[in-house]
């Protein structure tokens, strides 16, 4: 990565890069938004190679750029911004407004456009862009890595974990882990519904008593834990330990298991 690019908390300080040409706009902007919103502090420079070279040496939350500049343009800084990160914050904040602009940034994948104004009320309509973007792509990134850790545990699980219908065939919806290797079947058999786990794979002299006693234990503390026989693909026969929990609707209505 060829900058440092943040992930605080969705209510932490925001560090913003603004790159304008004229030195004293850029000043200026910096200041305003810095008065609107004390979770902002803003670094300015005054070309493509500047904004770039600050991006090596300093953590950011969010790019602000004009589009015209010496050398490089707005959309070639968003494209190097791109390179490396197809979601970050970048805002094209610019006195050349044009359709054709906006259409190219657009296509470089800009977050949000939004052109100069007179006066200082433009500045608060930029620092809720600002804000706004960042807590979203903050929230974003927050969410990728709990699915990375979440995906990195299942696959480190000696089992598997699953999503099921509080039906006796216990239709699967979701199915990860060890599925293969424990049942014998794979994870697209089971969610496909090609086999069932309650009468394909749970033993026949265990699948009644099985139903009865997660439905006890539903009734009286809304998790269960269960030891029963299973029927691998090729026919021998396991003894598995399963727990699991209900799922609720906000009206109260079971809606899944998992476990």
């Amino acid at each position: 990565m060829p900058w440092r690019i943040t992930m605080g908390d969705g209510h932490g300080a925001i560090r913003v890069l603004h790159v304008d040409n004229d030195s004293s706009v850029a000043e200026l902007t910096a200041t305003f938004l810095e008065r609107e919103n004390d979770r902002f502090d803003v670094e300015t420079a005054t070309d493509v190679s500047a904004g770039l070279a600050s991006l090596a040496d300093t953590d950011v939350d969010c790019i602000v750029s004009d589009y015209e500049m010496p050398g490089r343009n707005g959309i070639d800084f968003l494209e190097a911004v791109r390179d490396d990160d197809p979601d970050f914050p970048f805002i094209l904040y610019t006195g050349t407004g044009s359709e054709s602009v906006a259409s190219d940034a657009i296509s470089a994948g800009v977050t949000d456009y939004l052109q100069k104004d007179h006066g200082t009320g433009q500045y608060a309509v930029l620092a809720n862009r600002i804000e706004n973007a960042v807590d979203a792509y903050r929230s974003q990134q927050l969410l990728s890595e709990r699915t990375r850790r979440l995906e990195t545990l299942i696959r480190n699980l000696p089992g598997m974990v699953y999503r099921c219908g509080n039906e006796p065939d216990w239709p699967m919806e979701t199915v990860e882990g060890e599925v293969e290797s424990l049942t014998g079947y794979s994870a697209q058999a089971l969610e496909y519904r090609e086999v069932n786990w309650g009468s394909d794979v749970i033993h026949p002299d265990d699948q009644a008593e099985m139903w009865e006693a997660i439905q006890d234990s539903l009734s009286a503390t809304n998790s269960f834990e269960v030891m029963y026989r299973i029927v691998t693909a090729d026919g021998t026969t396991k003894w598995v330990l399963e727990r699991g929990r209900g799922l609720y609707a906000d009206d109260g209505s079971l809606e899944a298991l998992e476990g």
